[in-house]
């Protein structure tokens, strides 16, 4: 699983309000800062009760649902704003990021679209291309995706976020000569990038280099000890070369850090296959594909249920 970026565009800023208010938006602010998101959404709601159209308060209030995972009523919060304020592209790059999180990709396009029709200035523009761009990889449009990030890199060439999404895409639209410069560009910018190393080690791994890509995963998670993208993928290249209980044991801390990565369980999946525990195995596909697996990544995970579980008896 390939590391992206998204950029949330979330503008909180302090503007004449009368003391009480201020105060109220103060300490929500702070405590948004500190994820306290709780006692944030209390404190915001104190402030609505006297100015209950604040753009500022409302997207604050928004982001702290958000945040909860209370995603229906973030989501319709959202769109009162964008009711009130239609030309507000905060809000709608905001929502875009909220349908991403629960995989309406086509409608979070939507969202980054209606955005860059309503905005002219150039850091704006560039986060929208560049959250359009992921969403466009939900729904497996590859090129729309790198004509997108190619939009964004003509904004801000030394980008970290358009330079990593940039080439995560270059193989699948026959640029995979691309991959590397980008992504070696961003350690020369900031050499302590995670995402950069796990994206250069799945590179490594679609090379079948599995020895070299387990080096640059390693070195992910020796920066970020509890980055989940990195042990699944080096999971993945410890199956490869053979060493099953690394493998297991890797992919197993993943999920324990990220439950929803419906790839780790693909992954997984393999490893049982491999150790001869069928049961296992298709639990696991069963569990990828309900996490949105498909849509993600294509049909690999049904087709490894097909051969392996949809039969009275298994192949393995």
């Amino acid at each position: 699983m390939k590391y992206l970026i998204f950029l949330a565009t979330m503008v909180f800023s302090c503007t004449s309000f009368g003391q009480t208010k201020e105060e109220y938006y103060e300490k929500a602010s702070a405590l948004f800062d500190k994820n306290d998101f709780k006692k944030a959404i209390v404190e915001i709601d104190k402030f609505l009760l006297i100015d209950s159209t604040d753009l500022n308060s409302l997207l604050l209030k928004a982001n702290v649902l958000f945040k909860l995972k209370d995603y229906q009523n973030s989501f319709n919060l959202f769109t009162d704003i964008i009711k009130l304020y239609p030309t507000n592209t905060t809000a709608l790059n905001q929502r875009g990021l909220l349908l991403q999180t629960v995989q309406e990709f086509d409608a979070a396009i939507e969202d980054y679209t209606m955005g860059l029709k309503l905005t002219n200035a150039d850091s704006v523009k560039r986060g929208l291309y560049l959250n359009r761009g992921a969403a466009k990889i939900g729904v497996r449009n590859f090129q729309g995706a790198y004509d997108d990030f190619i939009r964004a890199y003509k904004i801000d060439s030394l980008d970290i976020g358009i330079l990593n999404n940039l080439a995560t895409v270059c193989d699948e639209v026959g640029k995979g000569d691309e991959t590397l410069k980008y992504l070696y560009k961003i350690l020369s910018i900031d050499s302590t990038f995670i995402g950069a190393y796990i994206n250069i080690g799945f590179k490594y791994q679609e090379d079948g280099d599995y020895i070299k890509a387990i080096q640059y995963f390693s070195k992910a998670i020796q920066l970020k000890p509890n980055e989940p993208l990195a042990y699944s993928n080096r999971s993945f290249n410890y199956l490869k070369t053979g060493n099953l209980k690394a493998a297991l044991a890797d992919v197993n801390k993943s999920l324990l850090l990220y439950p929803e990565n419906s790839f780790a369980f693909k992954n997984r999946a393999l490893i049982y296959i491999e150790m001869r525990q069928p049961n296992k195995a298709c639990s696991d596909l069963s569990k990828a594909i309900e996490l949105g697996f498909t849509n993600m990544y294509g049909q690999e995970a049904e087709a490894l249920m097909a051969k392996y579980c949809n039969k009275k008896e298994s192949k393995l």
